[in-house]
Order: C-alpha cells, then structure tokens, then sequence
C-alpha cells in the first residue's frame, strides 16, 4: 500500500518534472540529451565483461562524481560499473574523469516503478551502490525482490534530511530497513540511519572517503593566468544569495588591500552573467573568464568546472560557498589538502561532522554576513602566521581521517564476492 501511494504520487508529478527538464534544457541542452534514460530506456548497448558482475553506481551530481571517483575506478577492477547521475554537470564530469575506463555512464531513471524496473532488467546488476544517501523507494523494493543488494556508501544524512525524512516516515520507513549495507561516515549519521529503520548490524562506521585526497595531475590555464598571477582571494562554489555578501565583504577587503583580486566561481556556471552585472552594481571592474579576461580586472567570474583545484593552489584564502544560506555547504576538504586558508558560512549541514572537526580544531575560520566575512579575509591576509596556522591544522585533521577508501571498496567487494557465490 505504502509503495502504491508512493508510486501515484510520483505518477502525478512526473509532468512537472518533464516540464522542469524542458524549461532548464533552455539554459544547458544536455537536459534534454540522452532524456528517454530519465524513463529508464537506455538506447545503448552494454559493452561489458560477461566474466564479470555488474554493480550499479550512483552519484547524484558533480560533487558526488568528483567525490567517489576513487571508489568507482577501484571497483572497475572487480566488476563491471555501470555509473549513473541526475544531473548534466554531473554527466559532463563523469564523462571526464571515466573516459579512460570501460565505465557505462547514464542518466538515473526517475523512481517510478515501472521506470526502475525497465532499467533494472536491462542491466542486470548484481549489487547497487548509491554514493552518500538517495533513497529511492521503488528501485529499493525491486531489487530485495531480485535479491540485489543495496549499499550506501560514504553514507551520511545531516539533520534537515533526516527531519524531512521523518515526516515522511510511512512511505519511506521500509525503504531503510531494506539496505544491505550503510558504510556511515560518523557516530551521529550511525544513529540517524539506525533512527529511521537501518538494522544495526547493517551499518559500519567508515569515515568520509572524501579524506582520502590525493594530489591530481597539476593543470596550467593560461586564459586566466593574466589574472591570477596577481595575489587573489577565492568565493568558491557560491549560491544565489551569498553573491551580493562575497561582494560587499570584497569592496571592505579593498580598504585595506587595495591590490587585491577576487576571483567567483559561481556552483552553476549559468549563473556567470547575473553575478557580472551584480558585481558591477559595486562599481567593480569585471571578466568573465570564458569570455575576454582584462588583466585590469578586479574581478574574475570562472564559468566553467574542473578550475577550483588550480584556484585555491594559488588563493590568499578562499570562502566555500553554499554555506552563508542554508544549502548546507561544499567539499572543504579540497582547499584544505591544497593548503588554501577558508572561511565557511554557518550552514555546513551536508558536511556536519567534517565541518565540526575541522570547526573545534581550529583549522578554518566561520563568517555569518558580511562584516565577519571581510574580517576574516582581512585576518587571513594580514598576518602569515595565522594563514600557516590554518594550513597546518586542517592538514593534521586530513592525515588522521585517511584510509576510508580501503575500508568502503573492501566492504562493498566483500558482499559483491558473496552474491557470487
């Protein structure tokens, strides 16, 4: 009955989502690629080992891809990967990260029973894996039906999900109790999972994988070293919202540094032209990277992915973004491992317990508006100590968080080996 329920709400609502698809594939035209997968019809052959098994992996959008890329290529080796994604960005960067590997890489089908069912019986997969936490009533209930494992992995749900979940705890209270395997990042996301129905002996506390960092292949863009070679500070990954804040705080900075740069990496590219045209309202003198860079500028607007990592290498210190409004943040860990001094907003509750270490140890600084933002900027620049303060201290928290990756592909590879049997 729960599942009925499910399923006719998600019937009534699927011509909203259509229309969503259609309205955003005016802005980005991969929306409307590949969108009968969204259906759960492949339109693809699978060009797989048939020696081997197949898990099915899923990681919701570009942080998501970017964050378990070392789990997927790891248990590439073991089996067949089928990967799959809800978002363009995401799709692009998989498709980026993967092209070297034999990974099949889709959209996700929408969670109508007959959608997942399509899509399960195409590929066959004798495990799912879902990165971090989506749970998906339809899909979960026929594949127990299939006897077709499920695990979390990197399993986290901050108090905002587990709330709503709560409230929607008749629909989905079953869908819990039904996983395999929930590889949990801390204590306290332990004790949510196992709050809404996880048994306990199905949950390991594994740490965050995102801890287990390495250095990437170092990228050189000369389109914008024009600007960068000038001493800058970093808005990374920021919302609609928190612009008109990194802005105010910026004009502030220029006071006492007046040589200093910004450099705005809005989280969707998109946004580049609304966030130009913002910045100009401060008299600030702009570029947009994909467009001509003026040496002069004070500003940069990056509209493309993949230049973070050789942002914050160079950064005086950076803002992560998504965390001024409730959002709840993005990947700290990446400035951190490339020795970038940052400030977060308050709202970090998508990396709750990151956050809070590195928080209670001291190795980041916290801003709430525009006043404490420019204050820790100015902070950061002023005096070198306390910028290699921070670097060291968040580098420590780094050292002691690693080896999740081990844990999780070990996990995952044991119960992939069982169902073989």
């Amino acid at each position: 009955m729960k599942l009925f329920l499910y399923n006719l709400l998600f019937l009534i609502l699927i011509p909203i989502f259509v229309i969503r698809i259609i309205f955003k594939s005016i802005f980005d035209s991969d929306y409307r690629i590949n969108f009968l997968q969204r259906f759960g019809i492949l339109n693809k052959n699978l060009n797989f080992d048939s020696n081997n098994k197949i898990i099915w992996f899923h990681a919701v959008s570009l942080g998501e891809v970017i964050g378990s890329q070392r789990i997927v290529k790891a248990l590439s080796k073991e089996a067949n990967i089928f990967l799959t994604v809800s978002t363009p960005t995401g799709l692009r960067k998989a498709k980026e990260i993967f092209k070297k590997d034999n990974i099949e890489i889709s959209y996700a089908p929408w969670d109508f029973y007959i959608f997942a069912l399509t899509f399960i019986n195409d590929i066959k997969p004798n495990l799912i894996v879902i990165f971090e936490t989506e749970i998906w009533p339809s899909i979960i209930n026929i594949a127990t039906k299939k006897d077709i494992p499920i695990i979390l992995s990197n399993g986290r749900i901050s108090k905002k999900s587990y709330n709503a979940y709560k409230r929607f705890n008749y629909l989905v209270n079953n869908s819990f109790n039904k996983l395999s395997l929930v590889l949990a990042q801390s204590d306290s996301h332990k004790s949510r999972f196992q709050a809404l129905g996880v048994k306990k002996e199905a949950i390991q506390i594994s740490g965050s994988v995102k801890f287990d960092i390495t250095a990437s292949s170092s990228h050189y863009f000369p389109e914008i070293d024009s600007f960068t070679k000038n001493k800058y500070i970093l808005a990374a990954s920021t919302h609609k919202g928190e612009d008109k804040t990194v802005l105010a705080a910026y004009k502030t900075v220029l006071d006492s540094f007046p040589d200093i740069r910004l450099v705005i990496v809005p989280r969707h590219p998109e946004r580049s032209a609304e966030v130009n045209n913002l910045a100009k309202k401060y008299s600030l003198q702009t570029s947009i990277e994909t467009k001509q860079i003026d040496s002069n500028s004070q500003v940069l607007i990056v509209d493309s992915i993949g230049k973070l990592p050789y942002l914050y290498q160079s950064a005086e210190a950076a803002f992560v973004g998504g965390s001024l409004i409730p959002r709840g943040g993005h990947n700290i860990i990446e400035p951190a491992f490339l020795g970038c001094p940052f400030i977060i907003g308050p709202h970090m509750f998508n990396f709750e317990s990151i956050a809070d270490d590195f928080i209670n140890s001291g190795s980041c600084k916290v801003a709430t508006d525009e006043k404490s933002l420019s204050a820790e900027f100015i902070n950061i620049l002023s005096n070198n100590d306390n910028a290699l303060s921070l670097i060291r201290s968040a580098n420590d928290i780094i050292a002691r968080n690693k080896g999740s990756l081990e844990k999780q592909v070990s996990a995952i590879i044991q119960i992939l080996k069982r169902e073989a049997k």
